[in-house]
């Protein structure tokens, strides 16, 4: 197969703009949320975007990431439609059930995640929009296999009239409610418009060639959007529910602030990762090039976000009135002790998108539980004399640990551990 280009100035700068595209229009979404409600008020709509990531994500991060891994390695161009076909297929047998779950159990979770405050129909929306979802999710992730992010680049803008519909609405002051009527609705357009792009890549039915081995090794990457999918929304639901009860929904809502602040930082590292660094780690596995691109991402990332952490700190005040307004603000420990956390969880990242592209499925199902699910055990094992700072603490705590499993596990597997970090020295 040719070798192919993968991080030409083009493709960077449109991996760039598709991750500053969606940040700008949920920073949008959160000042008008901030302008319109409260502190309570970003907590609560957190919690329904957790549901549609409960039932999204799950395949996000299994299936549709195979599908962009298994794309950049396979040899013959007549697999990809049926790769996509299997994917289809395979992403909605996984969310699916997880929609009927949330549904059949909306009045118990409406009641447990938010003490009333939100209706059981609206769980039941939020589960709809998460199936919807991964339609667009499915298209990008074919085109992050095939390394087409300049087509990613106009997806996302199309993406971000959702959330700028809704922020139109939290300006007009509508209610919770109706705000996620309006995203199920844009939802729902952008899933018939990516739908109909979609179906003709597809191959006819009876075209199945001889790779029959595509739905066994999809499958296996199953189990991890299952893991990852379900316990960290899951997660993230009870973090901000044991924290509403041990503080307030005041509270919740400020550390859902600083948590949404980083994330202009922490997930411009993660596309990075997703957008560049995945598709050529899953190119280079089985290769001497694959310890170099680990290091490669690593030195690449760690060092600018670790600068950029340190802005964010400086000027955390600042930003998070910026961002929302002056009632969102943190002690300087709080959020020196949360902005380490997210350097340590970035740091853990390069080892996990190692670990995507070597298959090692089990394995992150395993560290997974180091992660976020760790965070929420730890914030209910202390939960007395809860506070923002300690909050913040147990956030590094467990990233570290998410850290070290991911380093050992990839570290591990690959061997030559001793000069994998010292090697990006030496790559061009």
């Amino acid at each position: 197969m040719a070798e192919i280009n993968l991080t030409t100035p083009q493709k960077i700068l449109a991996a760039f703009a598709i991750i500053l595209t969606d940040l700008a229009a949920r920073a949008l979404l959160d000042k008008t949320l901030a302008l319109a409600g409260d502190p309570q008020t970003i907590a609560l709509w957190a919690q329904l975007q957790s549901i549609v990531e409960l039932v999204s994500v799950v395949s996000m991060t299994g299936v549709l990431t195979g599908l962009t891994v298994m794309l950049a390695q396979v040899k013959e161009a007549s697999e990809e439609p049926v790769l996509l076909r299997y994917a289809l297929r395979l992403s909605l047998a996984t969310s699916l059930p997880i929609a009927i779950l949330v549904a059949l159990t909306s009045p118990s979770l409406a009641a447990w995640l938010t003490q009333g405050r939100l209706s059981a129909s609206l769980f039941s929306l939020a589960a709809l929009i998460g199936c919807v979802t991964l339609l667009p999710a499915t298209l990008n992730a074919y085109w992050l296999g095939k390394h087409q992010q300049q087509r990613m680049f106009q997806l996302a803008l199309l993406t971000s009239l959702v959330l700028l519909a809704v922020a139109l609405g939290a300006w007009l002051r509508l209610p919770i409610s109706n705000l996620l009527f309006i995203q199920a609705l844009m939802v729902a357009l952008l899933g018939v418009i990516t739908w109909n792009i979609l179906r003709k890549k597809l191959p006819l039915e009876h075209v199945q060639n001889n790779a029959s081995e595509h739905p066994n090794k999809l499958a296996q990457f199953v189990p991890v959007g299952l893991a990852i999918g379900i316990m960290s929304p899951v997660s993230m639901l009870l973090m901000r529910g044991i924290l509403a009860q041990t503080l307030s929904w005041q509270d919740a809502g400020i550390m859902q602030a600083l948590w949404r602040s980083t994330e202009w930082i922490t997930a411009t590292a993660a596309g990075v990762f997703s957008l560049i660094f995945l598709p050529r780690l899953s190119r280079t596995f089985g290769t001497d090039r694959f310890r170099l691109e680990i290091a490669r991402s690593g030195w690449m990332v760690l060092i600018p976000t670790g600068c950029l952490l340190l802005i964010i700190y400086f000027n955390q005040q600042a930003l998070l009135a910026t961002l929302y307004d002056a009632r969102f603000t943190v002690s300087n420990a709080t959020a020196a002790w949360f902005m380490l956390g997210c350097w340590m969880r970035i740091a853990s990242w390069v080892f996990l998108f190692g670990l995507f592209a070597a298959h090692r499925t089990k394995l992150i199902i395993v560290g997974e539980l180091f992660s976020l699910p760790l965070y929420a055990l730890l914030l209910w094992l202390f939960s007395n004399g809860m506070t923002l700072e300690r909050a913040a603490f147990l956030s590094l705590v467990s990233y570290v640990t998410y850290f070290t499993f991911n380093a050992a596990a990839l570290l591990n597997f690959t061997g030559k551990p001793k000069s994998i970090l010292s090697d990006a020295r030496s790559i061009p």
